[in-house]
């Protein structure tokens, strides 16, 4: 199990932002536990720390402050040898498949580094297990590996670096927005992927999206966490906070979900009072989402809430939390 406590992640400003203030918290105070078969999709507007987060727990960024452990082992990542073996444990499908491939490689050069760096084969076994990792993500491994990137299309580039991503065998997958750059008509087909090796090798799938129909269909039997300024301000199993949201962000956000024609429920409709994302100074200490939150009260403005259990394995951050009343869609 992965676990986060109290994660803090600050950036130095610079140029004109640094002369109202020096640093810019990503990730404020978080805390997640993760456990390896599970699926968890975090879900937020950008600029929320979704992907902050996900840098941190991948080992590709080191928090400010807070710890990271690992089956209760501290995670300390301060040299390479550190950075490799973590590598080994987590591994990162990225957003955009058509920038993470080298255009002037062929796909069995790309696909060989992680083995042989790794040694996680000979270089006579090398093609067998090449081959075999492409045919597990539904590419034809002799067809594939001597082909360059540009000769695949786009669902077949997604599924090349899934392969990637698995070669060296990880415990924790953590896809980013990993098919917001791809056609409507291919994303099903690459989330089924994604779902079907995580549940092969029973991987902790890790899913970053702004969209919660994607979200939904991931973590169906998993769990959403909802993040706003840095902040879990929502966290528990996918079907209890789809359908019973009691944060207003989480509320706002299912309320923009677009409706299919037919009867439908949905929780009443929650607008927040701006819809541009906050710009909370260091010295605030209340709650982040007060400024844009309809029902938000004086205390809201002083006092942060913390993230605490409301109903069973159901958490919210919110001094105010209350569900809404379903409605039905005509």
């Amino acid at each position: 199990m992965i676990e986060l406590k109290d994660v803090t992640k600050r950036f130095k400003l610079k140029g004109d932002a640094a002369r109202k203030r020096k640093t810019f918290t990503a990730v404020n105070e978080l805390n997640l536990s993760w456990r390896r078969g599970e699926f968890i999709s975090v879900v937020g507007e950008s600029g929320c720390g979704k992907s902050t987060l996900a840098k941190m727990i991948a080992g590709l960024t080191e928090p400010t402050e807070g710890t990271m452990s690992l089956n209760g082992e501290p995670v300390r990542l301060h040299n390479q040898a550190e950075r490799v073996k973590w590598a080994r444990t987590v591994q990162v499908v990225p957003q955009d498949p058509y920038a993470s491939l080298n255009p002037v490689r062929k796909v069995r050069s790309s696909l060989a580094d992680a083995f042989l760096y790794h040694k996680l084969s000979t270089r006579q076994d090398l093609n067998k297990k090449m081959e075999s990792l492409l045919e597990h993500v539904g590419l034809s491994g002799r067809e594939t590996l001597d082909k360059y990137p540009h000769q695949l299309s786009g669902g077949q580039r997604q599924r090349l670096v899934i392969a990637r991503a698995l070669s060296v065998d990880p415990d924790f997958l953590i896809a980013d927005e990993s098919v917001s750059m791809m056609d409507v008509s291919l994303r099903v087909g690459i989330l089924d992927y994604l779902k079907q090796v995580s549940r092969d090798r029973d991987l902790g799938l890790l899913f970053i999206t702004h969209d919660f129909r994607v979200a939904r269909y991931i973590s169906i039997t998993g769990k959403i966490a909802v993040m706003y300024l840095g902040h879990i301000v929502e966290y528990g199993p996918t079907e209890e906070i789809l359908t019973n949201p009691m944060h207003p962000y989480t509320q706002s956000l299912i309320s923009a979900v677009p409706l299919i024609a037919g009867r439908e429920r949905r929780v009443e409709e929650v607008v927040p009072k701006s819809f541009e994302l906050d710009n909370v100074d260091e010295t605030y200490h209340g709650c982040p989402f007060a400024a844009r939150c309809p029902f938000a009260q004086p205390d809201c403005l002083e006092e942060r809430p913390v993230l605490s259990e409301t109903v069973s394995q159901h958490h919210v951050a919110c001094h105010y939390a209350t569900a809404r009343k379903m409605i039905v869609n005509q």
